[in-house]
């Protein structure tokens, strides 16, 4: 081998040494992309970013719809029963709400993944219609709840591929069409968290991670005084672990060095959550105190999260077996409010944390007593979930639809179990 050819050998050589110790590439698919055309027709496209901070498909767009046609098909002995008891349980509409609006009314949240959107039509300054993969379209808008701060009516941010960033007003939006995210975008220069989250009752959760609600990425930093009262900024992409530790974190770097830092939202009890998301089980949110440890690992290739991962919505079908050993199978209304698979099913679990779980993921559904739910995955997952109207007693109930243009109504105290298709 003559000397040019030898220098050529070690310089390619290094190159491929180099190229090993580099991150991996950015999983671009997994950020949010789309159109978003002006009242004016302008048009502007690239990646999306959402008013309430949303960036990834897996993200949820949180709302709350402006209708229930639904109860029409309860008589009135039925809608007087679910007003009578709400007003026991001291929520505001009561049966007062029943004698004005005929129908009893309460607030109905809905929760999708951005990925399951095809588009969004803007329909008014705190209102949109959302415009589901399937064709469904669902009338949706904001009020004050703390809940859906920002969720609509707030001006979005494109990013085109140069990196120039475009803000656009609500009010000058006409419509947003979502499409999947092409897979070279060179100016992002950073992957999705990915990791395991553990809780003090020893539960683990391993998926995308979103800290502090509000830290997405490997570029973005953990925020802290260190023992000697600096100000200390650590990237995600260097940090391997981080733990509780008496009134702030134990942050421990790849390379094995450990810093204590405190006085920051990032490390200590003012934490405002730990998100993890995953394919198959949907979204948890850990609270401080219930926080044990995080391990942080490089995002797996086939994480799952893009566009194209995201299946049309499908109406919810099952078996409802109730107290009396009666079965009713065919198309169902859960909680007389969700009917297709995308919508999620709330409640917290034991480890104290808050699950929000499509009801495409999940198998059965079987009351335990009037506070709390047992859960079975499709992924054989087992959970325990009470606190919301999904899984305890102030669930309205489920109707069921054997044959065209017949229905059942079934209370959830006579729900023995759902059986999900």
């Amino acid at each position: 081998m003559n000397m040019r050819l030898q220098n050529l050998f070690f310089i390619i050589l290094l190159l491929l040494l180099t190229a090993a110790d580099l991150p991996a590439l950015a999983q671009h698919e997994g950020f949010l992309y789309g159109e978003v055309t002006l009242r004016n027709n302008e048009q502007y496209r690239g990646q999306l970013l959402w008013s309430a901070g949303q960036r990834m498909w897996v993200d949820m767009l949180t709302v709350e719809k402006k209708d229930n046609p639904v109860l029409r098909y309860l008589n009135y002995e039925q809608l007087e029963k679910l007003s009578q008891e709400e007003k026991q349980q001291q929520v505001e509409w009561g049966f007062m709400n029943l004698w004005q609006n005929r129908y009893p009314s309460r607030k109905h949240t809905f929760r999708c993944r951005f990925g399951d959107m095809a588009a969004l039509q803007v329909t008014g300054a705190n209102e949109a219609t959302v415009v589901l993969k399937g064709g469904e379209k669902i009338n949706v808008y904001i009020n004050d709840d703390p809940e859906y701060k920002n969720q609509l009516g707030r001006r979005i941010a494109v990013i085109a591929p140069d990196e120039e960033k475009t803000f656009l007003e609500w009010d000058k939006i006409a419509r947003i069409r979502f499409m999947p995210t092409p897979a070279t975008f060179a100016y992002l220069k950073a992957e999705p968290l990915y990791g395991t989250i553990t809780t003090r009752n020893g539960f683990t959760y391993t998926g995308q991670v979103q800290w502090d609600m509000d830290e997405y990425l490997t570029s973005n930093y953990v925020d802290g005084k260190n023992k000697d009262g600096e100000y200390q900024r650590l990237r995600f992409i260097d940090i391997a672990a981080i733990r509780p530790k008496e009134k702030g974190a134990l942050v421990t770097l790849r390379s094995g060095t450990e810093y204590y830092l405190q006085d920051n939202s990032n490390v200590n009890n003012q934490n405002q959550g730990i998100v993890v998301r995953h394919p198959t089980w949907g979204q948890v949110t850990i609270r401080w105190i219930n926080f044990k440890g995080a391990s942080f690992t490089a995002y797996p290739s086939d994480a799952g999260f893009s566009y194209g991962h995201f299946q049309k919505p499908a109406p919810l079908h099952g078996r409802v077996l109730t107290t009396e050993k009666q079965a009713w199978t065919g198309s169902l209304i859960y909680d007389l409010d969700e009917k297709l698979d995308t919508e999620t099913l709330d409640g917290w679990d034991n480890a104290g944390a808050l699950r929000q779980v499509p009801f495409r993921y999940i198998s059965s559904i079987s009351p335990i007593n009037g506070s709390a739910t047992a859960v079975v995955l499709k992924d054989g997952q087992k959970l325990v979930l009470k606190g919301r109207s999904d899984v305890n007693e102030t669930n309205w109930g489920i109707l069921v639809w054997p044959q065209q243009r017949q229905y059942k109504y079934i209370p959830w105290n006579k729900v023995l179990q759902v059986s999900l298709d």
